[in-house]
């Protein structure tokens, strides 16, 4: 799996550039404004989506970014190219502040955001998005999110893993889930 590409920007499309490392082009989708300031040599962080029919790179200028991007992705209803949008929709501390602070228009003003699925989304990232600011040094994001994708809710995931000691994330998975079994 993709997670990030150190290139050169060789073309820029309708919500896309072509950036090229080794020789080799991607094709990465942006939103249009951001995708015409970006020029030279840049990193960006990827997260891929393959489907039977096709297969797509979306690019983020941050790590937190892709991770507020993953969070929203979780929230049903908000697909990638939504998801995307919300995180380019100002920088990344200004929109979790606005999910924290429940603020509906501002999600509502993003194309692709309806109101049903904004209330959603401040619904259910409200609360994530604050234990961010305060996760316990140490604890392993990708241990956290394997517990969330198994149905456990973040703040559980995070409670069970505070403490622990592992090498590695499957180590610490594991563990977690010794923990929530309890």
């Amino acid at each position: 799996m993709i997670t990030s590409l150190r290139g050169k920007i060789e073309y820029h499309g309708v919500g896309f550039v072509v950036v090229e490392v080794a020789g080799v082009g991607y094709k990465v989708n942006l939103p249009e404004d951001r995708a015409h300031e970006l020029s030279g040599e840049l990193l960006l962080f990827i997260h891929e989506v393959q489907r039977d029919d096709q297969h797509e790179l979306f690019g983020f200028l941050s790590m937190e970014a892709l991770g507020l991007f993953w969070k929203l992705t979780n929230v049903s209803g908000v697909g990638p190219k939504v998801g995307q949008k919300i995180v380019f929709a100002n920088s990344v501390e200004k929109v979790k502040e606005k999910i924290m602070k429940g603020d509906l228009l501002f999600l509502i003003d993003i194309p692709g955001v309806g109101k049903k699925t904004a209330q959603k989304i401040i619904l259910e990232l409200k609360g994530s998005l604050v234990d961010d600011q305060t996760r316990p040094v140490g604890l392993d994001i990708d241990a956290v999110e394997a517990l969330v994708g198994l149905g456990y809710s973040r703040r559980q995931a995070e409670d069970a893993l505070v403490g622990l000691e592992a090498e590695t994330t499957e180590d610490f998975i594991r563990a977690g889930l010794k923990v929530l079994s309890r």
